[in-house]
């Protein structure tokens, strides 16, 4: 019978991981899987909502030797080493008598359904989305044939570890399993359970909080905004609700329903309104009624957008370094080529500002601004023998130095 642990409750800025019941413990997991922090340009922590690995293994020792664990997910993945240690030592932990089951909240996505498979029993909502597919790196730097080919040897390796995660849960084909990680293979919770990546469907739940934004550019979990890669914009199942704004709610009053125009003078009856007539009428209404009309316009334009400015960010990317363009493609604030390209020369400018401002204050410091040039005249022509050269080196030497002649 295992001991009894103490009841706690350890709240990290991606998860929380409880003990609430004698050994029944509980894990929240809302964040993207990274093998460290990662940092920005200057080495400086960039905020985010990532779960470090170190960290994330080292907390999981506190709830060892419990008899259950229950794992609430909701992550994009991230770091294939890092999902696939965080999954490994969950199995670990299945094997010395805990039995664990994973919920998915909102998605399993790539490293995310990874850990998603250490479950023994995992539940989904019918809305929820898991994802699979093949891993991918970014090359930056200079490479021949035979670095790329010893670097798709590596991601080979990786994706057999993974179609291995795969095949023990769901029980099926290596062959089938590596067709849908090529595939990039997008599923709800209904299409989850069928091929047996989930074991329940909880079919009274309410839907979970997921929409993506009207380009598909972005998906929304929970609160959670997810930058999705250009590739997977057509791929995610079409029911998804388009994301909207600010759209507020217009209250109901006694007078009637705010949402239908009113009369105007032009109109009888009111139902021949402008838009601007009735924007002026009911402001609320009427951009509620502009952005559900926006969020409609097809998302092809959109598509073709994005793909063209990823596109002009690789034509220039081997000028920047790797963090710079990442940020320009995925980071908090995107951007185009041209303004990732003046982002850069805004801070090579501080860079320069910073250099010329060190080097006077060591021209400064050295003293040579107060030597003299030598006087012009017949001394200036004539031949210095070893022995003056010596003795003006001296000199020039305890002039730089601050030292005075000696007697």
């Amino acid at each position: 019978m295992p001991k009894t642990k103490k009841p706690f409750v350890m709240e990290r800025p991606c998860y929380t991981l409880a003990v609430v019941d004698g050994n029944k413990a509980e894990l929240t997991m809302y964040g993207e899987i990274v093998e460290c922090q990662p940092t920005d340009w200057w080495g400086d922590p960039i905020n985010g909502q990532f779960i470090i690995l170190s960290d994330f293994l080292k907390d999981l020792e506190d709830i060892k030797g419990c008899s259950e664990l229950t794992i609430h997910i909701n992550s994009v993945g991230g770091d294939a080493y890092a999902s696939i240690s965080i999954h490994n030592r969950l199995r670990e932990l299945a094997k010395g008598g805990m039995s664990i089951t994973c919920v998915v909240d909102g998605v399993a996505m790539s490293g995310g359904s990874l850990i998603m498979c250490a479950a023994d029993t995992v539940k989904v909502n019918p809305s929820s989305i898991i994802m699979i597919h093949d891993c991918w790196t970014y090359v930056w730097s200079a490479a021949d044939s035979s670095d790329l080919r010893k670097l798709a040897d590596e991601l080979d390796v990786i994706n057999a570890s993974q179609a291995e995660i795969y095949m023990r849960k769901t029980g099926l084909e290596e062959k089938e399993i590596r067709e849908k990680m090529t595939a990039t293979s997008y599923m709800n919770g209904r299409k989850a359970v069928e091929d047996g990546f989930a074991d329940e469907l909880i079919e009274d739940a309410e839907d979970p909080d997921i929409e993506v934004s009207a380009d598909r550019r972005t998906l929304y979990a929970f609160g959670h905004k997810v930058s999705m890669r250009p590739a997977a914009m057509g791929q995610l199942p079409e029911d998804i609700k388009t994301h909207v704004d600010d759209i507020k709610p217009v209250p109901e009053t006694d007078g009637g329903d705010k949402n239908l125009p009113g009369a105007t003078g032009k109109n009888e009856g009111g139902i021949h309104m402008t838009f601007e007539e009735f924007r002026k009428e009911n402001p609320e209404a009427a951009e509620a009624a502009l952005a559900e009309a926006q969020a409609s316009v097809s998302h092809e334009d959109a598509i073709k957008a994005e793909r063209q400015r990823i596109a002009d960010i690789d034509e220039i990317a081997s000028l920047y370094d790797a963090e710079t363009v990442r940020s320009a493609k995925y980071g908090e604030n995107p951007c185009t080529a041209q303004e990732m390209a003046f982002r850069a020369a805004q801070e090579m400018a501080k860079q320069g500002k910073t250099f010329m401002s060190n080097m006077q204050a060591d021209t400064a410091d050295s003293g040579t601004n107060k030597v003299t040039p030598t006087p012009a005249g017949e001394e200036e022509d004539k031949p210095m023998t070893a022995e003056d050269r010596k003795a003006a080196g001296k000199a020039m030497s305890r002039k730089l130095s601050g030292k005075k002649e000696e007697e």
